[in-house]
């Protein structure tokens, strides 16, 4: 994972069985916190209009994918750190990333992370750089592992109020 110049490179290897080794992946990027945000109820309702749109209420995806460049099992993606901003009310948001892939009908979904490695326990022992963005507003993103050694990317809405704060 490579975190600069206003994106977040990540390659790896998808570790599966075939078919699925030569499936064509993509990267999904799902917002946990635009999840919660949402009753039940709204949440079947505004799945169909998501399902249309692509778009959630706020006008930004919380849940998309995109192309990632595969040379055999390897893969290399490059998110922009503009698709990533938090809607205005905010304040952190949390993406979790997955390849996905389909082959005759049947989708496949893995959790990108690092697990074949004698280093358990990754979100207290590697950190990653941070990087902010100021315009429409100022947002501070870093990619980080979760308890489970997988990968996610953290943001940071902040207002005026933590201009001390990076």
């Amino acid at each position: 994972m490579w975190p600069r110049d206003g994106r977040i490179r990540i390659v790896g290897e998808v570790v599966s069985a075939e078919p699925w080794a030569e499936a064509p992946w993509r990267l999904r990027l799902s917002s946990r916190e635009r999840r919660k945000a949402r009753p039940a109820i709204w949440r079947r309702a505004l799945g169909k209009v998501r399902g249309l749109a692509g778009r959630d209420s706020g006008g930004n995806p919380a849940d998309f994918t995109i192309p990632i460049a595969m040379d055999g099992a390897r893969f290399e993606a490059d998110i922009p750190l503009s698709a990533l901003m938090c809607p205005g009310p905010l304040r952190w948001e949390h993406w979790d990333l997955h390849l996905v892939a389909s082959v005759n009908g049947e989708r496949r979904s893995l959790r990108v992370g690092k697990y074949d490695d004698d280093m358990p326990g990754k979100k207290h022992i590697v950190t990653f750089p941070m990087q902010t963005m100021t315009k429409p507003f100022r947002l501070s993103i870093r990619p980080y592992f979760t308890d489970g050694d997988n990968l996610s990317i953290r943001c940071h809405h902040n207002d005026k109020s933590d201009k001390g704060a990076t």
